[in-house]
């Protein structure tokens, strides 16, 4: 069995596997001799490949990690939002992998464009469940994470097809409502009591980046789960490796590249390394093509076969184990090099150009306090997502505020400052902005009048020292979006 681009499958291959459209109906059965009308409603479709059956590969067996049903009652409760019945489909593919303990992740998704929201769900739990295994997580953990794997997407179905399909780089209105997806999904889920605080908090945060450079909230990596950790690499491993209408997939070396560039940046170092010991990157039954010139077929890629693996030439078929050394000067060329590179430079310049055009409008944060550690601890925490103006007294609030136009989209005030305290300039502020600035309060000041005072003030939040940075940042981003988080 061999895995072949849908451009290379020709009149007279037979299909190896079922292949099913979005409604789980067979487009065609395993078995069948594929024509030239095949083929084409393949690509009608949009079907990047198929697996075939011929003699060169007959011994290479490629085994489904979940079974075929279980994947397509999961991509249908995913396109019907059953949360319930995503939690059990969770639970199944668990059961279906941990018995196994080591499972092989040849298998590549067989999809077509218009249910890859479902198919990626499914895919991102399956590998989030090999990895949760591979990090000897608990088996109620790895439920958990499966689950979020499942949901994580579910705020998609609320976003027009135009946008997630468009076929370029995204306007700025069109980034910015992609990016509302996290909470989205998390807002079908708040209320269901059934789902855990745990897979609430991975499906929020899934596209944190572990330099705090993510959203929606800007978390550092010590301020993430395990959950989100191990989410963010599955998820955008199976968005790299996927064919969508707008881009051609990567191929798992080169997936394995990017998040391996991105660790300490996007990713925990930790679980990418571990998430490629476990995911090959050149799958069984995929052709190569090797620096003597030849066109392979991999063989076989476990142990320590997973960089250099044994492959089969297409012309003569003769077996070379590229770990051998007296095969060293045998290496797997890239693909397609020069038509990949000027795609991966057209695509980051507009991914680039799309971030600018978001990250240009920057929300505006006065920061009021009189110690000067608070403020620089406050400074570290914001200002790689805020522009953030330090004052040191409750008259200079006040007075900044008076003669500026320009004012701060929200103001973070002290309450025990000397002379004038955060209560009274916060007051006076309220008196000249019509109390149009709202004002969170962040204080070692707890005691019942205080917080009584700080009601009576209309104040937008109150926050007790000590406190966590994620704290922070979600009242900000609860109180600039007034929408409920985490």
């Amino acid at each position: 069995m061999r895995y072949v681009a849908i451009e290379d499958a020709r009149p007279g291959m037979y299909l190896a596997y079922d292949l099913y459209d979005s409604q789980g109906r067979t487009v065609i059965g395993g078995g069948c001799e594929l024509t030239a009308n095949y083929i084409q409603r393949l690509r009608e479709y949009g079907f990047a490949a198929v697996y075939i059956d011929d003699d060169i590969s007959e011994d290479i067996k490629i085994e489904t990690v979940i079974p075929p049903e279980l994947r397509q009652a999961g991509e249908q409760y995913v396109k019907a939002c059953d949360i319930d019945k995503i939690a059990d489909v969770a639970r199944q593919i668990v059961a279906s992998i941990l018995p196994e303990g080591r499972v092989s992740l040849d298998m590549a998704d067989l999809r077509s464009y218009d249910d890859y929201t479902y198919a990626h769900s499914v895919n991102v739990a399956v590998l989030s469940c090999v990895l949760g295994i591979g990090l000897e997580m608990s088996e109620r953990d790895i439920e958990y994470l499966t689950t979020a794997a499942l949901l994580h997407d579910l705020g998609k179905l609320t976003i027009p097809k135009e946008v997630l399909n468009k076929p370029g780089r995204l306007t700025q209105e069109e980034y910015a409502l992609m990016k509302t997806h996290p909470v989205r999904s998390y807002e079908l889920l708040k209320d269901n009591y059934d789902i855990s605080a745990h897979v609430k908090q991975a499906v929020l945060l899934h596209h944190e980046n572990y330099d705090g450079s993510g959203y929606p909230h800007g978390l550092y990596g010590d301020e993430q789960s395990i959950f989100v950790r191990v989410l963010h690499v599955c998820d955008v491993y199976d968005a790299l490796t996927s064919k969508r209408p707008y881009k051609d997939g990567y191929c798992p070396s080169e997936a394995a590249e990017y998040l391996m560039g991105a660790c300490g940046i996007m990713f925990d170092k930790y679980v990418v390394e571990k998430f490629l010991q476990l995911v090959p990157l050149y799958p069984k039954g995929t052709e190569v093509k090797l620096s003597n010139g030849k066109r392979a077929i991999v063989v076989d890629n476990t142990g320590g076969h997973n960089l250099r693996p044994i492959v089969r030439t297409l012309d003569v078929g003769q077996d070379i184990d590229l770990s051998d050394r007296l095969n060293f000067n045998i290496t797997i060329l890239p693909n397609d090099t020069d038509a990949s590179e000027e795609f991966s430079e057209k695509s980051e310049a507009e991914r680039k150009e799309m971030i600018k055009e978001v990250e240009a409008v920057r929300h505006k944060v006065m920061v009021v306090d009189d110690m000067a550690t608070n403020l620089h601890v406050l400074k570290d925490i914001l200002s790689n997502k805020y522009d953030v103006t330090l004052l040191k007294s409750g008259q200079q609030a006040v007075t900044y505020v008076a003669q500026n136009t320009e004012r701060p989209d929200i103001i973070l005030m002290d309450i025990d400052m000397p002379e004038m305290d955060g209560l009274e300039a916060s007051r006076q502020i309220n008196l000249i902005t019509d109390n149009s600035i709202p004002i969170l309060f962040v204080s070692a000041k707890t005691d019942r009048q205080t917080v009584m005072d700080c009601r009576e003030i209309g104040a937008a939040g109150y926050i007790a020292r000590p406190y966590k940075a994620v704290y922070i940042k979600s009242e900000i981003e609860r109180i600039l979006t007034q929408r409920e988080v985490v």
